[in-house]
């Protein structure tokens, strides 16, 4: 079946990593899970399941046991799922759901324990710069746009999927 469809692995972990960073509700999930269902003669059972998920938790195990979810074993496989992981934070936080500060701490907090090439020092160390000089904007700024460059392929993917992701359960 083609790309970005409920049978893409690749498309279905995008969507994982949007919902596991709150850039997508469960409500939303529900909507796009529902959509797809009326476009398929044969939906899966994991698909029609995800229709009527009562937490995000649930939601999250169903999408991790769709039938080929990726199975990240290499470095670089986790590594793209960390910038992923990122830019979905980074998105919460460009489309102001997420404050500049929270985003530097949810960061931190996932990288915490992920061993790939990416350190959750990276993003503490940041944050405790902010909170000793009082978040001055400029250093805010210079913070984002640094990030932003690190994340520009990761940014591009994640911005692409969530705009597929909402069209699809619009039902477009």
């Amino acid at each position: 079946m083609k790309d970005g469809t409920p049978f893409d692995p690749v498309a279905v972990a995008r969507v994982a990593v949007m919902v596991r960073t709150g850039l997508v509700g469960l409500q939303q999930l529900i909507a796009w899970a529902d959509a797809w269902v009326m476009k398929l003669d044969a939906p899966p059972l994991w698909l029609l399941e995800l229709c009527t998920v009562p937490e995000a938790d649930r939601a999250l195990g169903l999408l991790f046991d769709m039938p080929g979810f990726p199975q990240l074993l290499t470095v670089e496989e986790r590594d793209v799922e960390d910038a992923d992981h990122l830019a979905s934070l980074l998105l919460r936080h460009r489309d102001g759901s997420i404050s500049w500060g929270d985003f530097l701490l949810r960061a931190g907090e996932y990288l915490d324990g992920r061993n790939g090439r990416r350190q959750c020092e990276e993003f503490f160390m940041q944050l405790n710069l902010l909170e000793r000089m009082g978040f001055p904007e400029a250093l805010v700024q210079a913070q984002r746009e640094d990030i932003g460059r690190g994340l520009v392929d990761a940014l591009a993917r994640m911005e692409s999927a969530h705009r597929r992701f909402e069209a699809e359960a619009r039902g477009d």
